[in-house]
């Protein structure tokens, strides 16, 4: 990331190592962090009895939100105990669907494929009220782009890994080389904007995918992307953005941190400075314009709220900085 900055940038980069809680995150800063670390820091704060950083994110059951052709699949959001009462999966996911905590993750329950024995089995350790993400399979993924969406707007967008074959999950990264066609791009970042919308996020990064059929030499003109998740910037990796790409990443993971003076406010209102209520003319998304009458527009208002992440998350984080607590 430091290598795409340009020489001009106005940021300037500071690096934790992580390995214990830091005061030096002033009030202003933008933060980018791994959530695990951000729990534990605020887990040391709250042992001070100082404030804990507030970041922005969506809602864990944000995918919910959205059309299904936007996605291609079945995505619901369900908490633990009601998972461990089922008898059968719901009938539109399949018998195998992909699961994963809905907000956040934990590394002994990656996101995988799970039929229900197995699932219930995986979350014999989870806490009741853990909300887990259970979506139908996607076949035959041929590459993944990721967007970062600020204001409304695409501000970077990279192709990350390409898929060996239908349905393969043996994969080609763009740090090992992978390509991406040029023609992608515009797609992907348009399926981004308009679920990002959809869902009322922003200062997010989507994970876009195409299918093989949408990406053969015939059908590239018709191609039709598929939203896979969404995260917050300033939790993301970051990719081959170039230098106004870059730029308009850190941007983003700047608007991902809100002031504790503003927290109260943006609760009340449901509204945070530079995504309220965006709007966009359907007829200009070629993709989705039938899923609305043409001569309406999508809006909806913002969903981003402060992170709180999932309860089994706490759980594995939280102690991290134990040794520290109650001692600057």
């Amino acid at each position: 990331m430091i290598d795409q900055l340009s020489q001009d940038s106005h940021w300037q980069l500071h690096w934790q190592d992580g390995l214990s809680p830091t005061s030096s995150i002033k009030a202003g800063d933008a933060l980018w962090v791994d959530p695990g670390l951000l729990i534990a820091q605020n887990a040391w704060l709250k042992s001070l009895g100082h404030p804990q950083i507030k970041m922005l994110s969506p809602p864990a059951n944000w995918l919910t939100f959205l059309d299904r052709n936007l996605l291609g699949r079945t995505v619901l959001v369900a908490k633990v105990e009601d998972i461990r009462s089922w008898s059968e999966l719901p009938r539109e996911v399949g018998a195998e669907p992909w699961s994963q905590v809905a907000g956040g993750r934990v590394p002994t329950f990656s996101a995988a494929r799970r039929n229900l024995i197995q699932l219930q089995k995986d979350l014999k350790q989870a806490p009741q009220d853990s909300l887990i993400q259970i979506s139908g399979h996607l076949e035959a993924i041929d590459q993944e782009w990721r967007v970062v969406i600020l204001d409304g707007r695409a501000v970077a967008s990279s192709g990350y890994c390409r898929h060996k074959g239908p349905d393969s999950r043996d994969i080609i990264t763009i740090f090992d080389g992978a390509h991406f066609s040029e023609s992608m791009r515009a797609p992907a970042e348009e399926a981004a904007i308009f679920a990002a919308r959809q869902g009322g996020i922003d200062a997010v990064c989507l994970d876009i995918a195409f299918l093989a059929s949408a990406t053969s030499e015939a059908g590239y003109k018709s191609s039709h992307p598929l939203v896979l998740e969404a995260n917050p910037a300033w939790c993301c990796s970051p990719y081959d953005y170039g230098h106004d790409g870059i730029e308009g990443f850190m941007a983003a993971i700047q608007a991902g941190r809100i002031p504790e003076s503003e927290i109260a406010y943006n609760l009340e209102t449901n509204t945070v400075q530079g995504c309220e209520n965006k709007s966009v003319p359907l007829n200009t998304l070629h993709h989705y314009g039938q899923t609305i009458p043409r001569s309406q527009t999508l809006r909806q208002s913002n969903r981003m709220t402060p992170y709180h992440p999932d309860p089994w998350v706490v759980s594995q984080f939280h102690l991290r900085y134990r040794t520290y607590w109650g001692h600057k």
